[in-house]
């Protein structure tokens, strides 16, 4: 061994000094979590399209029988499945309207309106005139 080698050793073991954080991707079960922080208080949702990760956060939601949801999608067939799925459960018809998604926004039945990725850029073109607060469920 030369003296060059032995002068350039790493020591061993992890590097000192802090590491920086890792932000984790949300899960419906985080999104879920951070909706009863924020919005406790709120027992009508709107919904603005439905995908894998909005139909989880529904499912959580469901389980409290005060909350009322006011869904919509740009794709009927998407409407129609969940349609299908949530209007078969108990005391659906109390709790679960299906709107056109024409003037959803523009005049709101709700205060609060959870929104999908997949429609969330053409959701954020449109105009609201009543300030209804606008969520993106994967980025809450």
């Amino acid at each position: 061994m030369t003296a060059d080698t032995t002068n350039n050793k790493k020591p061993k073991g992890r590097p000192r000094g802090r590491a920086a954080k890792v932000k984790l991707k949300h899960n419906p079960k985080t999104a879920f979590e951070d909706l009863l922080k924020k919005y406790k208080e709120v027992t009508d949702w709107g919904i603005f399209g439905i995908d894998d990760f909005t139909m989880e956060v529904i499912n959580r939601l469901w389980n409290n029988p005060e909350i009322t949801f006011h869904v919509t999608d740009l794709n009927e067939d998407r409407l129609s499945y969940a349609n299908r799925i949530y209007g078969q459960r108990s005391f659906s018809m109390y709790r679960w309207n299906i709107y056109s998604h024409q003037g959803f926004i523009e005049t709101p039945c709700v205060e609060v309106i959870l929104c999908s990725k997949l429609v969330w850029e053409e959701i954020s073109k449109l105009p609201n005139p009543y300030d209804v607060d606008l969520i993106l469920l994967e980025e809450i």
